[in-house]
């Protein structure tokens, strides 16, 4: 199911996990200034929550670059049955 999806053309300009380290970036922010605002210490645990929400959405994003990447350079499998050179 996940190779259809990646088959499809983004209709979006920004996908689930770009949206999902916008989010994170904007949680971390709000720690920080919430840590100023207060003049109290950050909350480790949280922080480091959306530390690792962060690096896992930037490690998904890496990979589906990757993976359309090499869709888009493989020939469809149409071209190999019909003889006919992709346009």
């Amino acid at each position: 199911m996940e190779k259809l999806a990646l088959n499809r053309k983004q209709e979006g300009f920004i996908n689930g996990s770009a949206i999902t380290i916008l989010i994170g970036g904007l949680a971390l922010g709000g720690l920080l200034v919430y840590g100023l605002k207060t003049g109290q210490e950050l909350p480790i645990w949280p922080a480091i929550a959306v530390v690792v929400v962060n690096l896992i959405a930037a490690t998904k994003l890496v990979m589906d670059i990757r993976t359309a990447k090499k869709l888009k350079q493989a020939p469809p499998p149409n071209a190999a049955k019909n003889g006919n050179p992709p346009k």
